[in-house]
């Protein structure tokens, strides 16, 4: 049995330092920011936002896993709420995870158009309203919705599951607010509905990170040359920008996208190598709601501007 207390007031910690972070975040570039406008204003914004969702919808939500043997289930340490509402909320919070990381792909595209090709930034942000404020809902959507469409316990993953929940938490798994996916059955066949939101999940997020990367490695190797076209001041604030992007996505890549990988692989390998899991992979989780302060805390410490105000209040 877990003491469920712990991850309950390790999420509030999470929340309180999230809502601290990113308010201030957001406080500075509204208010005393100069050399930060336009698109990139708005995205800065718009991140802090998410931050301060994110973690809002992780403390309703409770999301706690447990991948057992060639199956994981995603449930809520909810006990409060109707099970309707919270797997909405578990949805919402699994909506948010792919999303973040098409907001932060979408942030590397604009910097890296900003530095490399200018022309392009300008009619970036022209569109930039429908682009980047529309495109995260895209992949944030399919994915949570892959979980209502594909997860929905049946018999087969309730039986399959119930011992395990009930030995190691207690919980009759009737009475949870869950999804449960296992992507094959008894006789190691593939079962296509439950394959379907871990294949759409890794794709999504080795789709983003292909991205980022390689923006990084242009931004990389043609800095020094694009750079000589701005002035020394814009220099200096184009080098900060990138250094401070690169950060914002190690936090949800430390944080997120590596703890949630052992979650998604084991299902899917364990029959080819005969791997008998019990694990409570829902302590990973908690990483999850540690990047929204890590990375506005990155953003302020690499921002000469940002530490100016901050050192001046």
């Amino acid at each position: 049995m877990i003491d469920f207390e712990i991850p309950n007031i390790l999420v509030r910690i999470g929340l309180a330092a999230s809502f601290f972070s990113n308010f201030l975040m957001i406080y500075l570039t509204l208010f005393h920011i100069k050399k930060l406008t336009g698109t990139y204003k708005k995205m800065v914004i718009m991140f802090a936002i998410c931050g301060i969702m994110f973690t809002s919808v992780e403390v309703i939500a409770r999301p706690f896993s447990h991948n057992y043997n060639k199956s994981v289930i995603y449930f809520s340490l909810n006990t409060y709420l109707s099970p309707r509402t919270l797997q909405i909320f578990l949805v919402l919070w699994a909506g948010f995870f792919s999303g973040i990381t098409g907001l932060i792909a979408i942030q590397f595209i604009y910097r890296f158009l900003c530095l490399c090709h200018i022309k392009k930034a300008k009619k970036f942000e022209r569109m930039s309203n429908i682009i980047w404020m529309v495109y995260p809902l895209i992949p944030g959507g399919l994915f949570g919705s892959s979980f209502i469409l594909f997860c929905i316990p049946d018999k087969y993953t309730d039986d399959y599951m119930k011992e395990i929940i009930f030995d190691t938490y207690g919980f009759v798994i009737g009475e949870l607010s869950r999804f449960i996916i296992i992507p094959y059955d008894s006789d190691d066949c593939l079962r296509w509905k439950n394959l379907f939101p871990l294949l759409l999940g890794v794709f999504l997020v080795w789709f983003h990170y292909v991205i980022m990367l390689y923006c990084v490695f242009k931004m990389h190797f043609n800095m020094k040359k694009e750079l000589i076209k701005f002035s020394v001041r814009h220099r200096k604030l184009h080098k900060q920008f990138f250094y401070a992007l690169v950060a914002q996505s190690l936090g949800p890549t430390v944080l997120m996208a590596l703890p949630v990988a052992p979650i998604f692989i084991a299902p899917l390998i364990s029959p080819y190598i005969d791997l008998e899991i019990s694990w409570q992979t829902g302590w990973l989780h908690l990483l999850f709601g540690l990047y929204p302060p890590f990375d506005s805390c990155a953003f302020i410490l690499i921002v000469s501007e940002y530490r100016k105000v901050v050192k001046s209040e």
